[in-house]
């Protein structure tokens, strides 16, 4: 291994994005502007899309950059994703229901909370400048009670430096998305995996969200028991995860072509990327089209 620092992140993993691409490892993708407009829509690399420069480095122990988040926790789950997906598609495929042991649907639950959390529609709404310099101040504040010389000459330093500002408030905040909770884990323990299948011409698309949580009517809580969280996984096939303790719904059910519209609808509103297979499907949703292969 060279040692050399992962600087770009995926924030929606390769072997996800595969399943969605038009011709080999290309696909349809459009992002937002500045202005939250949706841009052209682009034949595009999947190795450049849905990824962010540092989007999970943080500082280690000697105030240096690391990519070790990357690398050791999401990694490990792009990996997980990379053993499990294509034998579930191959499984649906078949028209078949895949089979989770306890172990690994308690696996797969842990991921599809982790997804939930990696987007930049989660993490955006912490502001890494503010939560390094509130961080710095507080310790700075501290010690006018204990005096340290050289802390205080560091805070000082640091309060100066919007750029030291942010890769502190972006260590704590990454760090804190990938703590353990074990409140929210007994939560999505009583979720159970169903399946959305489509067999017409309509298709998911894919989009920076990844797992979208529906409320059916009421808030996308956790506490809300008809909650439910919506990834797709390919054009044809979404895995819902949701309680249902009577077993009511069946582990597979054919998607209608207005339901499916409103999941794409649902993601674009709330995404500030997005990718398909198909590029008039792409334009259909957010209303112009762009480049042509």
């Amino acid at each position: 291994m060279s040692g050399k620092r992962i600087k770009k992140h995926h924030f929606v993993p390769k072997v996800l994005q595969k399943a969605f691409c038009s011709d080999g490892d290309h696909i349809w993708f459009s992002s937002r502007d500045h202005e939250s407009r949706f841009g052209a829509v682009e034949d595009r690399n999947i190795e450049s899309t849905f990824r962010v420069k540092d989007l999970y480095t943080i500082l280690d122990g000697n105030e240096k950059l690391s990519d070790v988040i990357e690398r050791m926790f999401y990694g490990r789950i792009d990996d997980y994703l990379g053993r499990i997906l294509p034998e579930v598609l191959d499984c649906l495929g078949r028209g078949e229901v895949p089979v989770f042991s306890r172990e690994s649907l308690d696996g797969l639950r842990r991921v599809v909370y982790e997804m939930i959390k990696r987007t930049p529609e989660f993490t955006g709404r912490f502001d890494d400048l503010e939560i390094g310099t509130n961080f710095i101040q507080g310790i700075r504040d501290h010690l006018r009670e204990y005096p340290d010389l050289e802390q205080q000459a560091f805070c000082e330093e640091v309060l100066l430096d919007e750029t030291k500002l942010r890769h502190f408030g972006r260590s704590i905040k990454v760090r804190g998305l990938v703590q353990k909770s074990d409140l929210v884990y007994d939560a999505i323990a009583k979720f159970e995996p169903r399946w959305a299948v489509i067999n017409g011409k309509h298709s998911f698309i894919l989009s920076s969200l990844i797992a979208y949580r529906v409320g059916n009517g009421g808030p996308n809580g956790l506490a809300n028991p008809k909650m439910e969280i919506w990834m797709p996984i390919a054009p044809k096939y979404a895995l819902v995860m949701l309680r249902d303790p009577e077993g009511r719904i069946p582990l597979r059910v054919e998607e209608s072509r207005d339901h499916v519209r409103q999941i794409n609808e649902y993601a674009v509103k709330n995404s500030s990327h997005v990718a398909s297979h198909s590029h008039k499907l792409l334009i259909s949703l957010i209303g112009h089209g762009g480049l042509s292969k």
